[in-house]
């Protein structure tokens, strides 16, 4: 495997990505997060830091756009040589001297930099513990000359405290209400006002600080002062002077930096780190500093991260011919479910500071369900509060005020029934259906109870021939057009289906066999009636507008066929066998691209209202026609199923951020993570990733990969295994958990075929069919052997 670029390249044991040199096509960064105090954090120490909500609970600045092209502020460390005047940034950031040496180390829940500078060389980590309000900066400093070196080391922030939009649109009006200060060698920061829609005239509800493990010789509180006027963060006046001003930061755009002064003898290391945090008041944070400035804290935090890591990623594995499969699944897909399902979707370097994502949450939690499944309950059973009592949600909501927003977007519950669904499938916990959950606006209900009113809702706005409608929006957020809400959606309808026969062996194992013959009534009229109406010769139709007219039909001039138009009746068992082919061979024909499927194609070049605003984004931008990452996994679902294990690995490939990255300057984005989308052939700017991390994709390339390539998934009964790989793999194997068993997995595939299981041995004893039994707890080798039946 060589996924190396002239940018950078992965570790030997995968689990980090070192970058060398540090003019990235754009910003690649890391999230460090442990769900509270999650900070953004790039490879040259660019980003920022907010404590659960990133709107009103900002600790330090970002400013959206300037982000991504030039990645300030950030969180530096500035390194003033006191003798010769010169200095330079730990980081690269700021300052962007050329150094002697730098690389950047992206690695699980961490960030290491180190540089070589005047041979002076530095190494600095940072991390947020698993169970602290803060992050920590670990610098390790050492002189690699033959002379006594005296140098000043320096921290820098720019804090928000509080409202981010405020800081935004009004900062000179918002700094007024800074109380910014120096003592007992810590900077504490907060906020006099705090622009949250339910505490009106309140103080920010919170202490952030500064402070480190050494006893610093000065501080700067005030922006003006450490940069100095007309000046930059690349040449502040402070560290050019090399001096501070002691100034608070009250009514003042406010930082915070603290400055050590080091002798280092030739040869001689030193170790010393700063730490950001935010507790409820400076009480708490008093006594928080007392244990975080020592040593031992750090290592320990530290030791506890990665075995945090190792112990997550070592809970589902798999080990194929294709290295470049391994690393994703065993790793990266793997990390980037993680961190998704942590974020809601709320946040990026391309994102402001959004709300938490109701249908986002619903399908990140999908990516982490094998490998922690009560992680995932706790975050199901939030959800659910978020459901209103007539069975649609919320479509976002706010984690820190709790403001729900409803938008009457047509696909939600049917996310809400798949969550559940997909819950109740790997671990067997039909009691559950039993637990009252509240409504968000009214009363409470079993989960059984919210899982049909979301089922039912989407049956009660369906168009005259029993199809939903597609209301403000389904999935594809810009395809928003029509003020009366009239149109179809296709996609939802066959989402509908899909969920339908999945809680048909439900409902039948707890007894509503009635309601279960109900559903499957529904889904039999579903199925005759889109193949009836929305067959369009060689593909399904995706949707109709208010008037009635077709949506992703070859009577379209532009977007005539949808990407989620083929995908989603295959997958719902919708598409008649003839007909799925077809669809998806159509969709090979005219929608795929070298870097995955297009969302549909032509794109729209004009406005039109009966679409939305999806007719008014640059044609190859967004949702117009552009390679989006998300539905590309529905790609690879679909052809599992029709067994083309060549075209399910094919279109795997072609999307996957290890195949893109090895075009850096054309992908830009980070080559570890997938993007929400690529640029179309339509732009100029074909190819280009954007919107990075923040993408359901990881979750559904993740179980698109381990569930459906290689075959593995749970079922109510145990795990099915029917892998459809690439006839050129002779063997693969998987170790997955499975309702409190470790179940090693070992498939031959001896007539290189893509699908088809002949026998399965549980423990060397032969089963019938190719679901696995539950076990006992503990361990159990399962050997399967592929071929014809």
């Amino acid at each position: 495997m060589d996924n190396s670029s002239k940018y950078g390249h992965f570790s030997t044991n995968g689990r980090e990505y070192i970058i060398t040199r540090p003019d990235t096509p754009r910003p690649w960064i890391n999230y460090l997060t442990n769900g509270k105090f999650t900070s953004l954090c790039s490879a040259t120490g660019g980003g920022f830091s907010f404590y659960i909500d990133p709107g009103f609970n900002r600790i330090t600045r970002a400013i959206p756009g300037d982000t991504t092209l030039n990645d300030r502020p950030g969180r530096y460390v500035y390194v003033r040589d006191n003798d010769t005047g010169e200095y330079w940034s730990a980081n690269w950031q700021p300052v962007m001297a050329k150094p002697e040496f730098w690389e950047a180390r992206i690695g699980l829940g961490y960030n290491k930099i180190s540089s070589i500078n005047k041979k002076i060389q530095t190494d600095i980590t940072y991390f947020v513990p698993l169970d602290e309000d803060l992050e920590i900066w670990d610098l390790t400093i050492k002189n690699l000359s033959d002379k006594k070196r005296n140098i000043s080391v320096t921290s820098y922030v720019e804090w928000v405290l509080g409202s981010f939009s405020k800081d935004l649109a009004d900062r000179n009006f918002d700094s007024l209400f800074n109380d910014v200060y120096f003592k007992d060698n810590t900077i504490f920061a907060t906020k006099r006002s705090w622009d949250r829609p339910d505490k009106r005239g309140q103080s920010w509800g919170y202490q952030a600080y500064m402070t480190g493990s050494e006893k610093f010789e000065c501080f700067d509180c005030v922006k003006e002062d450490f940069i100095g006027q007309y000046r930059y963060l690349s040449n502040p006046i402070a560290i050019e002077k090399g001096f501070c001003q002691n100034d608070y930061g009250q009514s003042e755009d406010a930082i915070g930096s603290l400055t050590k002064i080091l002798e280092l003898a030739p040869g001689e290391e030193k170790k010393l780190h700063f730490v950001l945090g935010i507790e409820e008041n400076k009480e708490a944070a008093d006594e928080k500093i007392k244990i975080i400035t020592k040593r031992s804290f750090v290592e320990e935090k530290f030791k506890e991260l990665n075995k945090f890591w190792d112990s997550y990623t070592e809970k589902l594995t798999v080990k194929t011919p294709d290295s470049e499969f391994n690393l994703s699944v065993n790793i990266w897909n793997k990390y980037q479910a993680y961190i998704a399902s942590q974020m809601g979707e709320m946040i990026s370097f391309y994102i402001g500071a959004g709300s938490w994502g109701f249908r986002d949450e619903s399908q990140h939690i999908f990516g982490v369900l094998p490998i922690d499944s009560q992680f995932v309950k706790e975050k199901m059973l939030e959800l659910l509060e978020h459901q209103l009592e007539e069975g649609n949600s919320v479509h976002a909501w706010n984690r820190l005020t709790n403001e729900g927003f409803i938008t009457n977007h047509s696909d939600d519950p049917q996310w809400l029934v798949l969550m559940v669904l997909n819950y109740l499938k790997e671990t067997g916990d039909l009691k559950l259906l039993q637990k009252k959950v509240n409504y968000f606006d009214k009363g409470s209900g079993t989960v059984l109870e919210h899982l049909l009113k979301a089922l039912d809702h989407t049956l009660y706005h369906v168009s005259p021939n029993g199809v939903p409608l597609r209301r403000t929006a389904d999935w594809n957020d810009a395809l928003a057009g029509g003020h009366f809400q009239k149109g179809e959606s296709l996609m939802v309808a066959n989402q509908l289906a899909w969920n339908i026969l999945e809680i048909v062996p439900i409902l039948t194992e707890i007894g509503k066999k009635t309601k279960a013959s109900k559903y499957l009534n529904i889904y039999d009229h579903l199925k005759k009636t889109i193949n009836e109406q929305f067959w369009d010769g060689d593909w399904y139709i995706r949707a109709t507008d208010d008037e009635g007219r077709f949506i992703g039909t070859k009577m379209n001039h532009e977007g005539k066929i949808h990407i989620n138009g083929q995908t989603w009746p295959v997958m719902s068992h919708i598409a008649t066998d003839g007909r799925a082919i077809k669809a998806m061979d159509s969709l090979w024909e005219h929608l795929m691209t070298k870097y995955g499927a297009l969302t549909f194609t032509p794109s729209y070049t004009k406005k039109n209202s009966y679409l939305g605003v999806i007719s008014q984004f640059a044609p190859g931008t967004k949702e117009n026609a552009t390679i989006f990452s998300h539905p590309n996994a529905w790609v690879i679902i679909a052809e599992t199923i029709l067994g083309r294990g060549d075209k399910s690995f094919d279109a795997w490939r072609r999307s996957s951020f290890l195949t893109r990255g090895k075009e850096p300057d054309i992908f830009r984005t980070e080559p570890y993570v997938y993007p929400e989308y690529s640029y179309g052939p339509e732009s100029p700017h074909f190819g280009l990733g954007s919107y990075s991390w923040m993408t359901g994709s990881a979750a559904w390339f993740f179980r698109a990969c381990t569930d459906y390539i290689l075959g593995v998934r749970p079922t109510l009964n145990g795990l099915m295994i029917d892998p459809c790989i690439p006839k050129e793999w002779p063997a693969f194997e998987i170790v997955r958990n499975f309702r409190g068993s470790l179940y090693k997995i070992k498939v031959k595939n001896p007539d290189g075929i893509y699908k088809g299981v002949r026998e399965i041995k549980v423990n060397g004893k032969l089963i019938n069919g190719n679901v696995v039994p539950v076990q006992k707890s503990g361990e159990h080798e399962v050997e399967v052997l592929m071929g014809k039946g």
